[in-house]
């Protein structure tokens, strides 16, 4: 027990003792709850990121669901809800101990949650499956109607396809700070190699309104708004008319999401949409990218020599995986990231839409490049090749040397 508190502050202490009677009671509760009805406590991240909220209660929902047995699922979230409109929605199928309750009751039932991990937290073995299975959520009528509203407001032409363009950007991740009310402090990252110029991705975005796809802008918080001379088909929602539940509703209705090294995709990876994610920084973080059900195209930044001599063969980056994302890191090992430059993203977003609209034609030189690239993962972190996913393929073939 001495050990277990070692390091942490007197207040959590205190806040630990005075909950701990608290926990035993749910912790009962639950026990006589699952003799009648199975219970799943699912702990979500305390980092406040809307990947690591919606994703799991998704995934665990979808499981769940596939198990075809009445059930009552808890998510214990430690950290602000970081979109109130995404929780409207989950907890029409679930309870979530939020910040909408008192912290004691949170810090009695995060511990309930770790305890209990094993008993009543199923495992998400099979990735590509459940991101196959049915949405486990729906919108009511009244949320459809304030997503046609909204379409409206933006100047999106009724029955026009749409696409959403989210991207990792420095002011973001200015703002989270626990005085903010995040969980951690990421404020530091605003300086980081992995944020994204918006300027590389306004040819893509011009290129699909000159095909009469809107392109919406979306962000919590994003650097400055779009240059005022743009397509009129551009449609910087970012700065003029952001909210939580205009997130939730573009992301399902678009017809697919690109975005850069950000979380927007998660939007529209919970309803099925198709996503094109662009400078993916890292190899093992992106499994959930790699596992979709629906169409998905991705980029990788590469990484080169700090004298611009060499790129790092992708086996290599492979088996730095998670570790390498980080700029000391790679300052340690004389190595820095290469953004995609916009033409290696405007190829990608056509090899989607094309997709989509069943045009994109693959060679069998194609397909082999594909495979080459699964089989860059070492073994404990290698999946399965996956049909529905791909590098683009006009990037593999720009960089088959690296394979």
């Amino acid at each position: 027990m001495l050990k277990y508190f070692r390091g942490r502050s007197f207040g959590y202490v205190l806040r630990f003792v005075l909950a701990a009677p608290l926990a035993l009671v749910f912790w009962l509760c639950i026990e006589i709850i699952n003799i009648f009805r199975p219970i799943y406590i699912v702990g979500l991240s305390n980092k406040g990121r809307i990947t690591q909220y919606m994703r799991p209660m998704e995934l665990h929902l979808r499981n769940a669901n596939q198990l075809n047995r009445k059930y009552k699922m808890i998510f214990v979230m430690p950290a602000p809800t970081p979109n109130e409109a995404v929780r409207t929605v989950y907890r029409r199928y679930s309870i979530i101990i939020d910040s909408h309750f008192p912290k004691i009751i949170r810090s009695a039932f995060g511990m309930v949650s770790v305890l209990l991990k094993h008993r009543f937290t199923p495992e998400l073995t099979d990735l590509p499956h459940l991101w196959q299975a049915k949405p486990a959520t729906t919108l009511t009528d009244d949320e459809l109607k304030f997503g046609h509203r909204l379409r409206q407001s933006l100047g999106i032409p009724k029955d026009a396809q749409y696409v959403c363009l989210g991207l990792r950007e420095a002011a973001y991740y200015k703002t989270i700070t626990l005085q903010s009310g995040y969980g951690q402090d990421f404020s530091h990252q605003a300086e980081d190699s992995r944020n994204v110029d918006i300027a590389n991705y306004m040819i893509v975005a011009t290129h699909l309104a000159n095909l009469g796809i809107c392109v919406v802008r979306v962000g919590l918080v994003v650097s400055a708004p779009l240059p005022k001379e743009r397509h009129k088909l551009i449609i910087d929602y970012a700065t003029e008319a952001r909210s939580e539940l205009g997130d939730v509703v573009l992301g399902r209705g678009c017809k697919f999401t690109f975005c850069g090294a950000s979380g927007h995709w998660i939007f529209s990876a919970c309803s099925n949409i198709s996503v094109i994610y662009g400078d993916c920084y890292e190899f093992g973080y992106h499994d959930d990218i790699r596992s979709q059900g629906s169409k998905h195209i991705w980029i990788l930044r590469l990484l080169q020599s700090k004298q611009k001599s060499k790129l790092t063969p992708f086996s290599e980056m492979a088996t730095g995986g998670q570790r390498w994302a980080d700029d000391k890191v790679l300052a340690s090992l004389g190595l820095e990231p290469v953004p995609n430059t916009p033409e290696e993203i405007l190829n990608a977003v056509i090899e989607m839409n094309d997709w989509i609209d069943g045009k994109l034609e693959l060679s069998d030189f194609d397909e082999e490049l594909q495979t080459k690239f699964y089989n860059c993962y070492p073994p404990e972190t290698r999946l399965e090749k996956n049909p529905l996913v791909r590098i683009s393929p006009s990037f593999l073939r720009k960089y088959q040397d690296l394979l």
